[in-house]
């Protein structure tokens, strides 16, 4: 495997962490370390199979399990509440100006031979003042 191969997946791996940690937050942070404890202490009364078969089977939950559940599904009941602020801000978007992130290059306009386009061009230059002789 070359070092390239080994970039790319570490950095599939960064990503699935860092959007799995996004959509839970710290709940599967708990959830994580509730498991591992099960497994630990399961394990101590029988095999290790039979650890993970207690963990993860859903009839042997821990209190921490118990507590992460009641929390899950009470966020479901609950209605999300629209604070004012973010109808407000809602209200302001169609009055932003246009955010562009690449740059924008203006082609000049030809302009004629007229005297007009002469007497605007040098009305722009400032005139120096007069000199002492």
């Amino acid at each position: 495997m070359n070092l390239l191969t080994f970039i790319r997946r570490l950095g599939r791996l960064l990503l699935l962490l860092c959007s799995c940690l996004l959509l839970t937050g710290p709940q599967l942070l708990l959830q994580l370390g509730a498991w591992s404890w099960m497994v630990a202490s399961y394990s101590q009364e029988s095999s290790i199979e039979q650890a993970f078969a207690d963990t993860f089977g859903g009839e042997r939950p821990c209190e921490l399990c118990k507590l992460i559940t009641a929390v899950d599904a009470e966020q479901e009941t609950t209605p999300i509440k629209e604070s004012t602020e973010v109808k407000s801000l809602k209200l302001l978007l169609g009055q932003a100006e246009r955010l562009s992130l690449a740059p924008t290059y203006f082609i000049a306009a030809k302009r004629g031979n007229s005297d007009q386009s002469g007497r605007l061009r040098h009305s722009d230059v400032p005139i120096p003042p007069p000199r002492l002789v």
